[in-house]
């Protein structure tokens, strides 16, 4: 045990990493448990660009350690509920409806009214818990600082689709180029607002029906529900396009830090594709995108 211990710290010394416990949990995790989905994404990590920092192996920790409970068993839950949900408040409106026609009628009846009252009861605490199911979907579903949806949602909202058999569809990554270079001259608060910015942006220019999330530190993952090519790389390239319009400026300082360009890799998911198979080959696409120049977008062929 010493000794792994001193893997870990020998790790941290050569990143030039903080000792944070949450960093120690995730790279103890990668030396003992090299199969494991938190080895694999610390791994990537290392063979990205930006290679491994402390802000990214937080973001791993978040995504893949903290949850105690499978994202697929939580989404499969939510949306149970949620129907539910819906069944009782179908149920209770039209009650309630029934008992006022009957009291218009001038029915007097106690029980007519001790139920009007019941079905009043019911909506309340129907309403309650549906504030309550959309605080928790919310809290285990959104990433904390940008406010879009997470890795998490990614992961289970896949999973549903795959499960469904249904038609192929798009999956794009965008990586936003050279951002440790943004962490590492104007410090990590600007690049927080970097993130946010480029959340906002992306946000605003895909369709309703397309699902964005965080997929990693300084990345973003789009899930379409089309498999036409044309229709999402136009998309990808609106995005791309569209956030590089935007000029950053730190306020504070008076600096000019200029714009943002995306890499970006898409191709088509297939029907018995898992999740890391998907993502690894969009990952591939995007990594042939930064070897290309970067700024730009590469499809699956």
């Amino acid at each position: 045990m010493t000794f792994l211990c001193e893997q870990v710290v020998s790790e941290i010394d050569r990143h030039d990493l903080n000792c944070d416990p949450r960093i120690f949990h995730v790279l103890h995790l990668f030396l003992t448990e090299p199969g494991s989905p938190v080895a694999r994404e610390v791994q990537r990590l290392i063979a990205s660009e930006e290679g491994l920092t402390a802000k990214a192996l937080l973001f791993v920790y978040e995504n893949f350690v903290q949850p105690n409970v499978s994202s697929e068993k939580q989404f499969e839950s939510m949306k149970r509920s949620q129907g539910h949900l819906d069944a009782i408040r179908s149920s209770a409106e039209t009650s309630a409806e029934l008992c006022k026609d009957a009291k218009r009628k001038s029915t007097k009846d106690d029980v007519i009214k001790a139920l009007s009252d019941n079905m009043d009861e019911i909506l309340t605490r129907t309403a309650k818990l549906e504030q309550e199911l959309a605080a928790s979907q919310s809290e285990i579903f959104t990433d904390s600082l940008t406010g879009i949806y997470n890795r998490r949602y990614l992961e289970a909202e896949f999973a549903a689709r795959q499960a469904r058999t249904g038609p192929k569809y798009f999956l794009a990554l965008l990586d936003i180029d050279h951002f440790k270079n943004v962490n590492d001259t104007y410090g990590h608060i600007i690049g927080d607002q970097v993130l946010k910015l480029v959340a906002t942006a992306i946000k605003s220019l895909i369709r309703s029906q397309d699902v964005l999330c965080r997929y990693g530190g300084e990345e973003f993952a789009i899930l379409f529900d089309s498999a036409d090519e044309i229709e999402c790389a136009d998309v990808v390239e609106r995005v791309r396009l569209g956030v590089t319009k935007h000029k950053l400026v730190n306020r504070k300082q008076g600096q000019t830090i200029g714009s943002v360009t995306l890499s970006a890799g898409l191709a088509l998911v297939e029907p018995d594709d898992d999740f890391d198979t998907a993502l690894e080959r969009v990952d591939r696409l995007l990594y042939k995108a930064k070897q290309a120049g970067r700024d730009r977008l590469v499809i699956q062929m």
